[in-house]
């Protein structure tokens, strides 16, 4: 069923999906959000949990959940679910910066199975708008296509609904800063910087400044996780977050098998096909994966180089190391870390599809050092891990130690 602006139907269901699109013409320069309000009988929210945008993409109870993407956003709603306090649920469009509605090449809501609804964009100077309302009616839910504006964005329409702007206003910014670094060298990455920010957020790293290296097992073992490209898409994802975290946004490299070697730099000029260039780079024996480090891992020198770079860093320092396992030097690699709690880096260990990760998967045992600086996870199938979990699990542990190196004057 086509609704028009106004028009109301009765849901039957109680699990519904909306789809949201949005996508915008050439030379658009801002970003468009999905947000959505949940309102009490006054037509206001009764808390922060009640607004669902970017960095708070579910309701406390998880009766709404959004999904935001490129240009389009899902939004999955378990009627039966939502509070009784709950008696509308507003889904609006939000633009952060100088464009406005009519800049969108398209705006529609889709319901599968149920309605759609389409705005015509061209001459709308608004640069927020409701799309519509769910809200219930005599005992039952209905929802309604709305298609009002607010000329001033979000802050107008968010304080119409009782939101307090100042407090996702910096938020809202600090994920347009990132996704604007990339949209022009590296427009593929935009999403995934969407998907980072939220965890950026989350672990209130999202204005630290930092240097970023990626470490990277090359042993022999390693050459199904390289020829199925998961080195360089664990190498993508990192970089979005040394575009965030460092000014100059470059990323320094090693690789490491028998011996070690430091590439040079990533940035968002080399990023793509970085891995099969360094691959290439000079004539390979058949068992090794990068020219000249052989085929076994032997971490503890690489670590001890990586130490001797960093220690007189005035940054912290975000390593993020990745090895399928077979590591068994135990006592080098606790030298290495001992070494390096007394400077301002942190050590992200991955495991990558491997096993027999030794003395990196029992570091919250290891006690002797000045300050715990080490985090381990394993990801068993790289392709089963979404997005949101692996940037949950890269930044987890980072901001703790961040706060307590600060405090103890590591940086």
């Amino acid at each position: 069923m086509q609704l028009q602006s106004g028009q109301n139907i009765t849901l039957q269901s109680s699990a519904i999906e909306m789809n949201l699109r949005y996508p915008v013409r050439q030379g658009f320069g801002s970003e468009p959000d999905t947000s959505i309000f949940m309102l009490n009988a006054q037509g206001k929210v009764s808390g922060d949990d009640d607004f669902i945008f970017f960095n708070n993409l579910s309701s406390p109870e998880g009766a709404v959940k959004l999904t935001p993407g490129a240009q389009q956003s899902t939004l999955q709603i378990e009627l039966a679910r939502v509070p009784q306090a709950i008696q509308k649920i507003a889904v609006t469009l939000v633009i952060d910066g100088t464009d406005m509605i009519s800049r969108l090449s398209e705006l529609s809501l889709h319901v599968p199975g149920i309605a759609d609804f389409s705005l015509e964009t061209q001459g709308r100077s608004e640069k927020a708008i409701i799309l519509a309302e769910i809200y219930r009616h005599n005992g039952s839910w209905k929802l309604r296509a709305i298609g009002q504006g607010f000329n001033g964005g979000l802050e107008p329409l968010a304080i119409s609904y009782g939101v307090d702007v100042p407090s996702p206003a910096p938020v809202h910014s600090a994920k347009v800063s990132l996704e604007k670094k990339l949209e022009v060298k590296a427009p593929r990455l935009v999403n995934l910087a969407k998907i980072a920010t939220v965890s950026l957020v989350k672990h209130k790293l999202d204005t630290l400044k930092a240097r970023v290296a990626f470490v990277l097992d090359a042993s022999g073992s390693m050459t199904a996780q390289f020829k199925k490209g998961h080195v360089q898409s664990v190498l993508d994802r990192i970089a979005v977050l040394a575009t965030q975290f460092d000014d100059d946004g470059e990323m320094d490299v090693w690789g490491f098998a028998k011996r070690h070697c430091k590439y040079g730099n990533v940035t968002l000029d080399n990023l793509d096909n970085y891995i099969h260039s360094i691959q290439h780079d000079g004539k390979r024996s058949a068992y090794e994966i990068l020219p000249g480090l052989g085929g076994i891992n032997n971490e503890p020198p690489v670590m001890e180089e990586i130490v001797d770079y960093y220690q007189g860093s005035k940054l912290p320092v975000y390593i993020v190391f990745i090895t399928d396992g077979g590591v068994s030097k135990t006592e080098a690699i606790k030298q290495a870390i001992r070494r390096s709690a007394n400077y301002p880096i942190f050590w992200k260990f991955v495991g990558l599809g491997g096993s027999n990760y030794g003395v990196l998967s029992k570091l919250d045992n290891f006690t002797d050092r000045y300050i715990d600086n080490t985090d381990f996870f394993a990801i068993d199938d790289f392709a089963s891990i979404s997005d949101e979990q692996l940037y949950e699990k890269l930044l987890e542990e980072f901001s703790a130690w961040q706060d307590e190196a600060r405090k103890r004057g590591l940086f």
